[in-house]
């Protein structure tokens, strides 16, 4: 990689997670925070002097047509990723978006249309993915520390109130415990066992008056005895957070989120033996310290568009993760299996 260049980035509007994101821009050494943008243009100027940004814009499609700018980060309510991903791409920009990327598989063919017709990048921002935690685990699993993995076991709960509107709580806007955070339950899973789903089940639960899922619990299938259990919640305080994964001749266990701002992570191991405990034996315990996952996302598209490469994970993960979310989704609402893809 051309350790000299970098990616000038625009930013589509001024969401929560920027307070996140928009530091990881400011961390990646191949990115420029180059323009911020809103709907409101005290709202972009504020955001403009507040992270030292060149330009702020009134609306997208202005920030969109500025043509010193590379690459954009959609940080926009779900039901609008599609749309602007492929007015970005239109408009020649590289694209990180939030998750989750789609809420249709007629939205993702449309950007990967979009995205070879202009021939730009599109990634979906699963952050976690880039923790030193997470690849640890993942080389771990490749290389048979706990043997053949069998079940993976992801709980995420994000404790949601909310005195007026909030756009996690609104059906025509994608939201609901399952699109917010199953996407995270199912992304992880499939990461784990390197492999996709075949079936799908779930159940569902609403707190009264809530018009989306605030509880969602649920199977994925994915043949061979290979099976991920997860529970996603908006009603449960976030200590739930755990991911766990059991092999023939061991287990490893992620505790907390890695993204809540926690000073380290740690994976806690053991192999062989049928108890964890048993005769004094203790798991094995790595500690890491904590990462912005933000600016390694930034970073890892950022060096993508340098390379003339495709970035880690690119749009044929993104589709597949929406098959299984969708099934899910489907589950969930029919109280059947479904058949994923």
């Amino acid at each position: 990689m051309d350790e000299t260049k970098r990616i000038s980035w625009g930013v589509l509007g001024s969401a929560w997670i920027n307070n996140a994101a928009i530091p990881g821009i400011l961390g990646a050494d191949n990115a420029k925070l180059l323009a911020v943008s809103s709907r409101r243009l005290n709202v972009a100027e504020a955001d403009r002097r507040r992270w030292g940004a060149e330009r702020a814009y009134d609306s997208y499609d202005a920030l969109l047509a500025d043509r010193d700018i590379d690459a954009v980060y959609i940080p926009l309510p779900n039901h609008l990723h599609a749309e602007w991903i492929v007015k970005a791409l239109q408009a020649g920009k590289h694209v990180l978006c939030e998750k989750p990327l789609v809420l249709s598989l007629t939205e993702i063919d449309a950007i990967s249309e979009a995205a070879k017709r202009a021939g730009r990048l599109v990634m979906e921002a699963f952050m976690y993915r880039f923790s030193p935690r997470w690849t640890r685990a993942i080389e771990l699993i490749r290389s048979g520390a706990i043997g053949e993995p069998r079940l993976v076991r992801v709980t995420l709960g994000f404790k949601q109130f909310y005195d007026s509107y909030n756009i996690r709580f609104d059906p025509a806007a994608g939201g609901g415990a399952l699109w917010d955070m199953g996407c995270y339950a199912v992304n992880m899973s499939r990461l784990l066992f390197g492999d996709e789903p075949r079936r799908a089940f779930a159940t569902s639960w609403s707190r009264p008056a809530e018009r989306v899922d605030t509880t969602t619990s649920g199977t994925l299938d994915f043949a061979g005895g290979r099976t991920s259990i997860f529970s996603v919640s908006f009603d449960f305080i976030n200590p739930l957070a755990q991911v766990e994964v059991v092999g023939v001749d061991g287990w490893i266990s992620l505790q907390g989120t890695g993204m809540r701002g926690e000073p380290f992570t740690r994976i806690v191991r053991h192999r062989f033996g049928d108890e964890v405990f048993l005769d004094g034996v203790e798991p094995t315990i790595e500690s890491f310290p904590a990462t912005d996952t933000y600016a390694a996302e930034f970073r890892e598209l950022g060096r993508a568009v340098i390379d003339g490469d495709q970035p880690l994970y690119g749009l044929a993960d993104a589709r597949a993760n929406a098959q299984a979310l969708l099934a899910l989704v489907k589950a969930a609402a029919t109280g059947t299996v479904v058949e994923v893809g």
